[in-house]
């Protein structure tokens, strides 16, 4: 294996059926864990995500495909997973104290359902996962892709539930929202093929009692488009939120009656009195200028009824990023601006500066002295250190006169809400809102299988999941809307393609992207629909390129796989509502 851990007074149990079983000491710095949602108003939001709009997101996902998904023929070989202690198992729910039972019916696992989430692409998929017994009955096991954002190389997936006996929009035993995802270090960081499992903590499942309402969401005025882009990014990464088709639109102009009258009294150059500053806002480069056009936006104006520029601050020359006389910052509120400053009054470069406030002590003149080209609106575009200025000689050869020396500003500018035009920016959307109720512990609703590790290959197990899609040479096998199994004996097998070394394979008809996820249960037992989770397929593979796939592949459960279990199986989640 790729470790070597030292476990103590592990039991096998005598056909997988015991009462009991010793814990073998949990290795250190093996497993990771992420959150996914950390509070019940989080949750809350995440289920009525899933529940609004009449299930549209449950009903339109799709299959989840990342590139670990499809293993090439001549990647998959036999390998050699072995055991890194003795075996072991952990009993299923409700089967601590029975004993083995044969079954010729092949009942369905109540426990096999559907993890959906939205994915790297920002659109609701799913993939196959189970309940697994754990000290609050709260667990469930997927493949690690099905949890961690490996598409877009960011932390878990958004939005994470796990919906048991899902069948086109319908969740007989709830949602259970994700709350913890743990998986093994190695592929958290490395992605590492011969460890993508993930054990997820969930809430109390959750079913609506009230039909679901969108409620329409209008944010508060931003002064610039900047500050309304930086809060839509914080509302579309917040997890406890339920929005839905944000987006960014214009406070247009016009007459407002917050004081039950216009204000008409704006003055150039002039902020206005106090009670008049609830009207202002600040527009942008662009807009200001449309507002006035053919103005120098760097001079005093006079500006346009209803308009105005903030007065001009002096920046240094390491803080003006550009060597064009004048550009707009990117998010479009500032503009940017140099003058020249003369060397010697009357040296021959067509600028010349009067007394006063312009004297080069910081302050800022009239500039009606000085020849300043109506600034570029567009923005810089690039943010690099600004360039030594050079004068118009050097820049002709002549190194005879004295070199151009400029002085740096910024400035802002704003319109009343009477000015027709933009008054500010605001976010629109919708909230989904819907009542829930609680409907109790995943385990106790559906059970939850046992664990097996470090068993022998050969093993007959059954593999239970979701399969979708078509075989290679196009035969439409599977739907994806119902649960499947099939059956067959364990076996070594390495996918260098996928990082994955020590893997077992089965052979299975299972084909698409929504058998991912799907438990490979050993010694299951029909009648009680209990086994033991020995496996998660997380690709596929046609070995003898006959155009139809043929093969599952999985992690080879072991030692490590159980320190992940363990770590997560006696961690309380709670109710959400």
């Amino acid at each position: 294996m790729k470790r070597s851990l030292a476990f103590g007074g592990l039991v096998a149990t005598a056909g997988l059926l015991a009462a009991g079983l010793a814990t073998p000491a949990q290795a250190t710095n093996t497993v990771s864990s992420d959150t996914l949602a950390n509070t019940n108003l989080a949750a809350q939001e995440v289920a009525a995500f899933w529940y609004g709009e009449a299930k549209a997101n449950l009903i339109n996902a799709t299959p989840y495909g990342v590139e670990t998904t499809k293993v090439t023929a001549k990647h998959v070989s036999t390998g050699g997973p072995s055991a890194d202690t003795k075996p072991g198992v952990v009993p299923a729910i409700g089967d601590e104290k029975k004993v083995a039972a044969k079954s010729k019916n092949v009942n369905l696992p109540k426990t096999s359902g559907k993890v959906f989430f939205i994915g790297a692409d920002n659109r609701p998929h799913w993939c196959t996962a189970t309940s697994v017994q754990s000290g609050y009955k709260n667990l469930v096991a997927t493949a690690g892709h099905c949890v961690y954002d490996t598409g877009a190389n960011a932390a878990t997936l958004d939005r994470w539930v796990f919906v048991p006996g899902y069948y086109q929009g319908k969740t007989p035993w709830g949602i259970y929202v994700g709350k913890q995802a743990f998986t093994h270090y190695d592929y958290d960081v490395y992605e590492d093929g011969d460890r993508d499992y993930a054990f997820v903590t969930v809430y109390n499942g959750v079913l609506p009692e009230s039909v679901s309402a969108d409620r329409n969401y209008e944010s508060k005025v931003f002064r610039t488009r900047a500050e309304a882009e930086k809060e839509l990014r914080r509302l579309q990464a917040d997890k406890s939120t339920g929005w839905s088709d944000l987006k960014i639109v214009e406070v247009r102009g016009g007459r407002d009656d917050h004081h039950g009258r216009g204000d008409h009294r704006g003055r150039d150059n002039d902020r206005g009195r106090d009670h008049d500053r609830g009207y202002k806002v600040a527009v942008t480069v662009s807009e200001f200028s449309k507002l006035n056009p053919g103005k120098d936006l760097t001079g005093n104006g006079p500006w346009a009824l209803g308009t105005g520029a903030d007065a001009a601050v002096e920046i240094s020359k390491g803080d003006y990023r550009s060597d064009r006389d004048s550009y707009v910052s990117r998010d479009g509120s500032t503009l940017y601006f140099r003058t020249a400053v003369d060397t010697r009054p009357g040296d021959g470069d067509g600028h010349h500066h009067g007394g006063g406030k312009g004297d080069g002590k910081g302050g800022w003149g009239d500039h009606r002295d000085v020849t300043t080209p109506t600034p570029s609106t567009e923005s810089s575009p690039t943010a690099t250190p600004t360039p030594t200025a050079t004068s118009d000689a050097d820049r002709h050869g002549d190194h005879g006169r004295p070199e151009r020396v400029y002085k740096y500003f910024k400035r802002t500018f704003w319109a009343t809400k009477q000015q027709q035009g933009v008054g500010g920016y605001k976010i629109v959307g919708r909230k989904l809102a819907i009542g829930l109720k609680d409907v109790g512990r995943l385990g106790d609703n559906v059970g939850g299988q046992g664990l097996a590790y470090n068993q022998k290959l050969g093993k007959p197990v059954f593999v239970f999941g979701y399969p979708s899609g078509t075989h290679p040479d196009g035969n439409n096998a599977f739907t994806g809307k119902t649960l499947k199994y099939s059956y067959g004996k364990t076996f070594a097998a390495q996918a260098p393609e996928i990082k994955g070394e020590e893997l077992q394979g089965i052979k299975s008809p299972f084909t698409g992207e929504g058998s991912i996820g799907s438990s490979w249960l050993l010694n299951y037992q029909s009648a009680r629909r209990v086994g033991y989770l020995n496996g998660v397929t997380i690709g596929l593979a046609d070995t003898d390129k006959n155009g139809r796939i043929d093969t599952s592949l999985s992690p080879y459960f072991d030692g490590e796989t159980y320190g992940v279990y363990k770590a997560a199986a006696n961690l309380w989640s709670g109710k959400i509502v």
